[in-house]
């Protein structure tokens, strides 16, 4: 769904705190419709959310997890609503380091507390069942796949019309952020044992789970190094859990899942290249 109690576009870039103030302003001033995404080594995203809002007319939360306390995301939701009015904000939920019924009762109790609560709520789901109860409370899904045979799998569990979200590792290749690429595909490749078990990923699950992503995000940054068992499944991490390739094959991708999803966010390492921001204006979808 675009527009009217939706996004107003069918197409937007996610923002990480990883990057100085400035940058993070130079981005969200060329994009206009962001989220602003969630890790423990970056700065707080409704930190983030408050430098930016002024700059762009869109501003999601994708994902908070609830771990963060639901409270607590209200709280700081409302602050940074209340001093940028002229923006339209958006949150998203998600289970984040916690799993199975724990992540799943977390999650749903947020949800239903947050409901009345936030005009435009989501939530990040990548298995079967919480899509299946997220999908009865929230206005939307953010999904983290990429392949259109993921997203036609997902959506099975689908209970209502909600606003179809896929929010994916993005680039056009070649690029130097290839490698960044690499290692958020392999951070969203394996978050449902379900998805695993449907797509034959088993085996390349059951190494990636051994990573402590949060360490390797540190080395990565501080290092240039990404785990072996990463680099040892490029080709399938990049094919199967990415929007990327060259620059028609991109668009071509985009096209594929604009086909099944109302909404496209072009996750990281996408914002790191303005070159590709400012690209964006030349996409015929």
């Amino acid at each position: 769904m675009v527009g009217e109690k939706g996004l107003p576009d069918v197409l937007s870039v996610n923002v990480n705190g990883d990057l100085d103030d400035e940058s993070l302003i130079r981005r969200a001033e060329k994009c206009e419709v962001v989220w602003v995404g969630y890790n423990p080594n970056f700065k707080d995203p409704f930190s983030v959310a408050d430098l930016i809002a002024d700059h762009v007319r869109f501003l999601g939360f994708g994902v908070v997890p609830v771990d963060y306390d639901c409270f607590r995301i209200l709280e700081n939701f409302k602050d940074v609503v209340r001093r940028h009015r002229d923006t339209v904000f958006a949150l998203g939920i998600g289970a984040g380091s916690l799993r199975g019924n724990e992540g799943l009762r977390r999650v749903t109790d947020c949800l239903k507390f947050l409901r009345n609560r936030i005009d435009l709520l989501f939530c990040g789901c990548s298995g079967p069942l919480i899509t299946k109860m997220a999908s009865k409370i929230a206005d939307g899904i953010l999904f983290n796949y990429a392949h259109p045979d993921h997203l036609r799998w997902i959506l099975q569990f689908v209970e209502r019309n909600v606003i179809k979200v896929a929010y994916a590792p993005s680039l056009i290749l070649p690029s130097d952020f290839e490698r960044d690429l690499l290692l958020a595909c392999a951070i969203v490749a394996c978050s449902s044992k379900s998805f695993a078990k449907a797509f034959g990923y088993d085996k390349i699950c059951e190494e990636l789970s051994k990573i402590n992503f949060v360490e390797a995000i540190r080395d990565y940054k501080r290092f240039g190094v990404i785990p072996r068992a990463v680099e040892k499944y490029r080709d399938v991490l990049i094919e199967k859990f990415s929007i990327s390739g060259k620059f028609d094959e991109f668009v071509e991708r985009l096209r594929e899942i604009l086909k099944i999803c109302d909404h496209v966010v072009l996750g990281d390492p996408f914002f790191r290249d303005l070159k590709q921001i400012e690209m964006l204006k030349s996409l015929e979808i």
